[in-house]
């Protein structure tokens, strides 16, 4: 965007509900919000007056929330509808579409684990952890959420979009998947008012697919919920310079860990065709589901309540949770250790189900959220570095 006289990069965030500006080069305003910083503590952050800047070929008004220590200036939510814009992906590119200018190429990053880090589980870990934590065959399911009820807005109309047709590949590489939501509960038969497509994606293998269901028209008429979820950038100004050893720990599945009340189901219905016996069916979700706008809401929310009994046990600071990735962070190897112990012993007789394949267990350097942590510091990493590198010189004013 090009913001008074410099031309400012910017990250664009799906995930963030407001734009964010890191440098206090302007006037505040009067206007302040509450962030929800580490373990629910809450902060006032303050917006800058209405700043008026430019990108692509439109003038905008827009006030920016300012947030120092913000790794990157970011365009949130507010601004990209405001701007009516649209992600597309195509060829292995992203592009932001806004409506009248010329596309503006950005490079979204998306909060996943870094493969970076990886090593063994240690035998402390091993001998002191009940079996049950590890994720398996069988998916989590939290012990004690309530099933969700999802409201719709007043007046809204029930959302039926066809299926795209399916290739006899995709529908036989996506039939184990199907088989094993039926299996487990996580889906039903149902006849539902209600339907949107799914599509089919190959994993990296080349061989296998994961499911990705389009709920954006179901996003549209389902009430928001107040995103009480912590902030990326403020989380991880509360380590210190003497916590040098650090635990991450991935959860597998989290939405699906969480019922959606049975009046509410409906809503999330698709259709499939039994590649092997060509027999059309109409199932829909008992669990929260992937693309569902305020699943990361909701099961941030459910999981930080359940970790407030743990904590006032079990530690004194330590503990950093950002939806289902969390972050454990002490001053010796001992501590992390038994940290680390407790809290997947909890995790596990909650209900919840860790990864095991990328352990990154009582370490001095780890991945989060995309960034190197280690004692004292922390900064991009490298992949996010690269992808930065990439992302072409602007052409035009």
């Amino acid at each position: 965007i090009e913001l008074g006289n410099e031309e400012v990069e910017c990250l664009v965030d799906t995930g963030a509900t407001f734009s964010v500006l890191n440098t206090k080069d302007h006037e505040l305003g009067d206007n302040m919000i509450k962030i929800i910083g580490a373990m629910g503590k809450a902060e006032q952050r303050p917006f800058f007056k209405p700043l008026k800047f430019k990108i692509g070929k439109q003038w905008v008004t827009h006030e920016f929330l300012y947030l120092l220590g913000a790794p990157k200036p970011l365009i949130g939510r507010d601004l990209l509808e405001k701007l009516e814009a649209e992600i597309k992906f195509k060829d292995g590119d992203v592009e932001v579409l806004i409506p009248e200018t010329k596309y503006v190429q950005a490079s979204i990053f998306l909060l996943q684990e870094d493969k970076e880090g990886e090593g063994e589980i240690p035998k402390e870990i091993e001998e002191a952890v009940i079996p049950l934590v590890w994720a398996g065959e069988v998916p989590g399911r939290s012990r004690i959420a309530e099933p969700v009820k999802i409201d719709v807005k007043p007046d809204s109309t029930p959302v039926r979009l066809k299926q795209y047709p399916l290739k006899i590949e995709a529908r036989l590489g996506l039939l184990p998947l199907i088989q094993k939501f039926l299996k487990h509960g996580l889906i039903r038969e149902c006849e539902s008012k209600y339907n949107t497509p799914i599509l089919p994606v190959k994993k990296a293998d080349g061989k296998t697919y994961r499911m990705v269901q389009d709920l954006r028209a179901i996003n549209q008429i389902v009430q928001d919920i107040h995103p009480v979820v912590a902030n990326p950038y403020t989380l991880l100004t509360t380590l210190t310079d003497k916590q040098g050893w650090f635990s991450v720990l991935d959860l597998k599945d989290a939405f699906f860990c969480i019922p959606v009340a049975p009046e509410s189901q409906d809503l999330f219905a698709f259709e499939w065709e039994n590649p092997e016996t060509g027999r059309k069916t109409q199932y829909t979700w008992t669990v929260l589901p992937q693309g569902f706008k305020n699943s990361p809401t909701i099961f941030g929310n459910q999981l930080t309540k359940e970790l407030e009994g743990w904590q006032l046990e079990n530690w004194e600071g330590g503990v950093l949770q950002y939806v289902d990735d969390i972050l454990i962070v002490r001053e010796t190897r001992e501590e992390c250790l038994q940290l680390t112990i407790s809290l997947l012993n909890f995790l596990g007789m909650s209900g919840y189900r860790v990864l095991r394949e990328k352990p990154r267990i009582a370490q001095e350097t780890v991945m989060y959220l995309g960034f190197e942590i280690f004692k004292g510091h922390r900064q991009l990493s490298a992949e996010r570095k690269r992808a930065i590198c990439q992302l072409p010189e602007p052409r035009t004013l």
